[in-house]
C-alpha cells in the first residue's frame, strides 16, 4: 500500500465528529516533564561516576541496573566528552540526576588517561572499575589505573567483578543463594574455579587503594537466570561506603524516582491513545465490511510508532514481534470478525466500532506496559501482557463511552 496514514485517514474524516477531532492532534508540551526533572534533581544531589574498564565488560548492564534505563536507551544517549571517553546523563542531559563517565579503549595500545585525568579531576566522584571475573590480562589497564591514582589519590575506587556465570560449572543454571561473595574467604557455595579466579584477580590490584571488589552478574532476560541484576545490593552497599552522601542517596532513590518517570510517561502516552481509539471507532462505523482493516491496521501501527517517542524508543521489529506474537495472531482473527458483523444492518456497525476503539486503546496501552517492564530490565511474560491487555479492554470501553456521551452533551 502506497498511501501514508494521512492519504489513508482523509477519506474518513468526515465521520468522526467535530467535537471529538482535538483528540486526534493532541498538543502535549516537554513543560510537565522539564519541571518533573529539575524536581527530582533538587530533591536527589547529582552524581558523577567513572566506568573505567575494557569494552563489553558490563558497563552498560551496571548502569542498567542502577538506573532501570532500557539498553537501547543508554546506547544512544552517550555523548562524546574526551578523546576516549563518553558521557550518558540520566535522566536527561538538560536535567541529569546522575551521570556516568565511560573510558573506551582502556588497556588498548595508545591509550592515554592524561586527557580524561584532566577532564574528570573535579567533577568525577569516584572511579568504579568494571573487569570480568575471569579475565587475568590486565596489564595495561593496571598501568593507566595506577597513573590516575598517582594524579588524584583521593578518588574512592570500587572494583566490579562482572559475569560471574561463566565461570560456573555446566550442571550449574543458577546464582549461589544467598549472596556469598561477602564473606573472605569465599564459602563452599562459590564454585572452586570461580573463586580461584576472583581471589587471583584481587592480587593484580595489590598497588591499588580498592575500597571494595564486588562480584555481580548482570544479565538479559534470555540468559535464563531468575535473578537478573544478581549482586546489585552489594554494589549499593559499596558505592555507599565509597561516597557515603551523594551517590547513595541517588541509587538508593532510584527505584521510587523511575517509578515517577515512569508514570509520567504513561500519562503522556494517555491522550494520545485515547485520541487513536477514537478514530479507530468512527472509522470501523463505517457500513463496509472488511474495507477498513488497512486503514485501522495502518492506524494502529501509528500508534505504536506514536507511543515510542513518547518513551523515547524506537519500535524496532524485534519489539514489534515480541507484542505481536503475545496478541497479535488473535487479534487479527477478531478483528476480522468484527469487520464482518457489518453484514448485519445497524447493529454490527456499532458492535463493529465499539470493538476496534477498545481493542485500539488496550493495545496501546499493552505497548505503554512493555515499555515500562523492559525500563524494569526484563520483557514482560506473555501471560502478564495478555491479562495488562484485556483489564485495557474493559477500561477502553468505558472511556469510549464517556467520551460519546460527552459529545452527545456538550456543556
Amino acid at each position: 500500500m502506497g498511501q501514508n496514514l494521512s492519504a489513508l485517514l482523509k477519506d474518513y474524516s468526515a465521520i468522526i465528529p467535530k467535537s471529538l477531532r482535538w483528540l486526534l492532534t493532541p498538543r502535549l508540551t516537554d513543560e510537565e516533564l522539564r519541571t518533573t526533572f529539575a524536581r527530582l534533581r533538587r530533591g536527589v544531589p547529582p552524581s558523577v561516576v567513572w566506568l573505567f574498564g575494557k569494552v563489553q565488560t558490563g558497563k552498560t548492564s551496571i548502569i542498567r541496573a542502577l538506573t532501570g534505563a532500557e539498553r537501547a536507551q543508554i546506547g544512544s544517549g552517550f555523548a562524546p566528552c574526551t578523546r576516549w571517553a563518553s558521557r550518558y546523563d540520566f535522566p536527561d542531559p538538560e536535567f541529569p540526576v546522575v551521570t556516568f563517565l565511560d573510558t573506551r579503549g582502556v588497556g588498548e595500545a595508545g591509550y592515554d588517561p592524561h586527557d580524561d585525568i584532566t577532564a574528570f579531576r573535579e567533577e568525577a566522584h569516584m572511579l568504579l572499575v568494571v573487569v570480568k571475573a575471569q579475565d587475568m590480562a590486565l596489564a595495561g589497564l593496571l598501568r593507566a589505573l595506577t597513573t590516575i591514582v598517582r594524579a588524584k589519590p583521593s578518588w574512592p575506587i570500587i572494583v566490579a567483578q562482572t559475569t560471574l556465570h561463566e565461570g560456573y560449572p555446566p550442571e550449574m543454571s543458577e546464582h549461589p543463594v544467598p549472596y556469598p561473595f561477602a564473606q573472605q574467604p569465599l564459602p563452599s557455595s562459590v564454585p572452586v574455579d570461580l573463586a580461584r579466579a576472583l581471589s587471583f584477580q584481587r592480587t593484580l590490584f595489590a598497588d591499588i587503594p580498592v575500597r571494595r571488589f564486588v562480584p555481580i552478574d548482570f544479565t538479559l532476560p534470555e540468559d535464563g537466570f531468575a535473578e537478573p541484576f544478581y549482586g546489585r545490593e552489594a554494589l549499593l552497599d559499596a558505592l555507599a561506603e565509597a561516597h557515603p552522601h551523594a551517590l547513595y542517596e541517588t541509587f538508593r532513590q532510584f527505584p521510587s524516582l523511575t517509578r515517577e518517570l515512569k508514570d509520567l510517561h504513561f500519562r503522556r502516552a494517555q491522550p494520545y491513545i485515547l485520541a487513536y481509539a477514537v478514530a479507530a471507532s468512527a472509522i470501523a462505523a463505517a457500513p463496509l465490511p472488511v474495507a477498513d482493516l488497512p486503514v485501522l491496521s495502518a492506524l494502529q501501527l501509528k500508534l505504536l510508532h506514536t507511543i515510542a517517542g513518547v518513551y523515547r524508543q524506537t519500535l524496532d521489529k524485534k519489539t514489534l514481534l515480541e507484542v505481536a506474537g503475545t496478541l497479535g495472531i488473535g487479534m487479527l482473527f477478531r478483528q476480522g470478525l468484527r469487520s464482518l458483523l457489518k453484514v448485519i444492518p445497524g447493529f454490527g456497525s456499532v458492535v463493529s466500532s465499539a470493538y476496534a476503539g477498545s481493542t485500539t486503546y488496550a493495545l496501546g496501552c499493552a505497548l505503554c506496559f512493555y515499555y515500562q517492564e523492559v525500563f524494569d530490565g526484563h520483557v514482560p511474560r506473555p501471560e502478564q501482557l495478555q491479562a495488562f491487555y484485556q483489564e485495557k479492554f474493559i477500561e477502553g470501553t468505558e472511556k469510549l463511552r464517556n467520551v460519546e456521551e460527552k459529545s452527545d452533551n456538550p456543556q
